[in-house]
């Protein structure tokens, strides 16, 4: 079953549970894109909030051209 989702960055600061930052990805970034980056086998997988790592973080930072900050916990998180 294919879902119509949207994906958004958010970070949190060490020791915090409140988003300092957040972003939509752009409509084009559909899970078929993000599932080698996140290593899902299905689109179910991509659905709920993920953490990030260093080469996630990248990855993304080169399919939307934009830096993603540093200093925050990065996580994808799906929505419909």
């Amino acid at each position: 079953m294919k879902y119509d989702l949207k994906f958004q960055i958010y970070g949190i600061e060490p020791d915090s549970d409140r988003a300092k930052y957040e972003i939509d990805l752009p409509a084009t970034v559909t899970a078929d894109i993000l599932m080698p980056i996140m290593g899902w086998r299905e689109e179910e997988e991509a659905m709920g909030s993920h953490p990030l790592n260093a080469a996630q973080i990248t990855a993304i930072e080169r399919l939307i051209m934009l830096r993603l900050p540093k200093n925050l916990t990065l996580h994808v998180s799906s929505y419909m």
